[in-house]
Order: structure tokens, then C-alpha cells, then sequence
């Protein structure tokens, strides 16, 4: 999902030019880099709410995920502050073009402000997905992409140019990121048929 999403917002840069690809291209190699610390929460996150919610210490699994979404919003801010301050510096290590610079700068000013809640959407999808309840991560994600980022980014490349289309993924991920939060809140209560804790295996 995740690519086609990144072919469609390509598609839509080149109509701005060469300088408006190469730019959004600049952005996203850089903000792969910005996102390694929720992505590793994310997946550190699962085996410790697995382990939990099997041994139903469902209190452990809820304070677990507060944490984890407190985190990214923290981390969240630092990330963005950093690339605000040297989102140019470090895109002139990849081009010189000073068109090339303006667009990744304006990319990465206004989508990594949405980090956190992006870090939320991750760290939520991976926690159901270790509770083996994976139809909420593809609800998100397709909700994300496809009903609010590619529409939103064609309207806003349509009335605000390259700056409405990155806009597109800040509300995308606000939206879906306060979702994931919402959504995640059912984790609180246990659920109405508890699960059985099986046995230890004894060695020897």
C-alpha cells in the first residue's frame, strides 16, 4: 500500500517539474531515516503486550501503550525540531539545487510536526497485531493512504501546489494517529472471554 501511495504523490510532483521529484525524493530518504526510532518501538512493543496480554495483565498492556504513544510524542517533537533546524544542511548533502532545496525543506516542515501521531498509528497497529487482531493496522492503513492522503494530496496539489500535497500527509497522519489512539483505548478493559494462561513446560 505504502508504495503505491509514494508512485501516486511522485506522479503528482512531476507535474511541478524535475526539481519538485528530485526534492520530494531528497525528503522521503531523509525521513526514513527520522522514523527508524518508532518503527523500533513499534516492533519492540509487540513481544512485551503478547506476553502480557497472554498472561492477562491487562493493566500491564494498557500502561504499556500509554507509554509508548507518550514516547512518540516526545520523540515526536525532538525529530521535528532537528529537521527544522537542519532539514537544509543535511538535503544539501544529497543536491545542490536551491530548487531542490526549497521543496524538501517544505516537506520537511510541515510533515514531521505529525510524527508523533504517525508514531502512534505504528506502535497501535503492531500492538494488535500481536494480539493477533490485525483488521484495525489494515483499517489505518488503508484509511491513511487511500481515504485521506492520495485524495487529499490531489486537492492540495490542485489548489496549493507542492505545498498542499505534503500538507495532505500531515492531516493524514493527525487523522489516523488520533484514530489509533481511540482505538486502542479498548485495550483498558479485559476482554469479555479471558484468555486461558497456558502452563510453563517443565524441563526434565
Amino acid at each position: 500500500i505504502t508504495p503505491l501511495s509514494m508512485g501516486f504523490v511522485t506522479s503528482l510532483m512531476a507535474g511541478f517539474g524535475a526539481e519538485a521529484v528530485a526534492g520530494f525524493g531528497v525528503a522521503s530518504r531523509i525521513e526514513m531515516l527520522a522514523i527508524i526510532p518508532f518503527m523500533a518501538l513499534a516492533f519492540g512493543v509487540a513481544p512485551f503486550v503478547g506476553q502480557n496480554w497472554g498472561a492477562q495483565a491487562f493493566d500491564r498492556v494498557y500502561k504499556a501503550t500509554q507509554v509508548c504513544y507518550l514516547y512518540c510524542m516526545i520523540c515526536g517533537v525532538v525529530v521535528a525540531l532537528t529537521l527544522g533546524v537542519f532539514s537544509r544542511p543535511l538535503i544539501s548533502l544529497f543536491d545542490s539545487n536551491p530548487m531542490v532545496i526549497d521543496v524538501a525543506t517544505t516537506y520537511l516542515f510541515l510533515v514531521p510536526i505529525t510524527y508523533g501521531t504517525f508514531g502512534i498509528m505504528l506502535a497501535a497497529s503492531s500492538i494488535f497485531n500481536s494480539l493477533g487482531n490485525p483488521l484495525p493496522t489494515v483499517v489505518m492503513t488503508v484509511a491513511r493512504t487511500f481515504v485521506l492522503y492520495v485524495p487529499l494530496a490531489y486537492l492540495g496539489a490542485w489548489k496549493f501546489g507542492v505545498t498542499g500535497a505534503f500538507a495532505a500527509a500531515s492531516i493524514a497522519n493527525i487523522c489516523v494517529g488520533a484514530s489509533a489512539y481511540l482505538w486502542s483505548q479498548s485495550l483498558r478493559k479485559p476482554p469479555k472471554r479471558k484468555i486461558k494462561p497456558e502452563p510453563l513446560s517443565s524441563s526434565g
